[in-house]
């Protein structure tokens, strides 16, 4: 795939670099560049329904491996029954992002809310706050890591002073995943990348109630409470963090 070209429309270009191969990548203006790409002349290819269908399918079993522990491929299932077409998604950056960006459907625009470019971790949780404030009347979710958590912990404090009726999801592995699985892939000793056994839930963040989740179960039992509430929640959900060395980047 390294040698396929690739072209890239964008008001900025990509970064270049050899595994890319590049056919177009310039900034340009994307309204002029669609208004451009809609005029011209349509062109037959070999694709088909039956090829989509079996990408479709091949590529929804890679992102749910077996596993014998709760990983994040099942809480994203339920999360997804449980939340409306209307409900607003927003995730954080690490392990998660990769796996959220796959395997997570919406039906409509503007639901699923993510940094991109940099991608710094803390964004999930303002991010979730944000859009509460501006559609109160939706469901809000915020999906983040341990380690973001324990960047942006504090928002929660701001939180339970607007009485924002968002559910922070924190994905409790006891690893920064991303890093680990990165130094994994590259044959790297695992280093840096360790936050420690992940310890029981305490009742309560700032004042903002907390409940653990430790299967599926229990998770989608944490969830209808966590709907029920008129205020922000917290749950931790204690995942199985192998999963993302078998799912993410493969």
């Amino acid at each position: 795939m390294a040698n396929r070209p690739v072209v890239h429309i964008s008001s900025e270009a990509a970064e270049v670099n050899n595994e890319i191969s590049f056919a177009w990548n310039k900034a340009c203006d994307l309204d002029r560049a669609v208004e451009a790409m809609t005029k011209m002349p349509l062109f037959s290819n070999e694709w088909d329904m039956a090829d989509w269908r079996s990408h479709r399918q091949v590529l929804e079993r890679s992102l749910r491996p077996e596993s014998q522990g709760f990983s994040l491929h099942h809480l994203l299932d339920i999360l997804r029954d449980n939340l409306p077409p209307d409900g607003i998604l927003a995730y954080d950056v690490g392990a998660h992002t990769h796996q959220i960006a796959s395997q997570w459907r919406t039906d409509l625009a503007k639901t699923l809310l993510a940094t991109n470019g940099w991608s710094s971790m803390g964004y999930g949780m303002p991010a979730a706050f944000a859009a509460k404030l501006v559609f109160p009347e939706r469901k809000v979710v915020a999906v983040v890591g341990d380690g973001g958590f324990q960047m942006t912990v504090g928002e929660l404090a701001l939180a339970r002073r607007l009485n924002l009726a968002v559910p922070t999801i924190v994905l409790n592995d006891g690893w920064l995943g991303l890093m680990k699985v990165k130094q994994e892939r590259k044959g790297y000793r695992l280093s840096g990348v360790y936050l420690g056994k992940p310890v029981e839930s305490p009742p309560h963040y700032f004042g903002v109630p907390c409940r653990p989740a430790k299967n599926p179960e229990a998770f989608s039992d944490a969830l209808n409470w966590a709907f029920g509430l008129t205020g922000p929640s917290v749950i931790e959900a204690f995942i199985d963090v192998e999963s993302y060395s078998q799912t993410v980047f493969d």
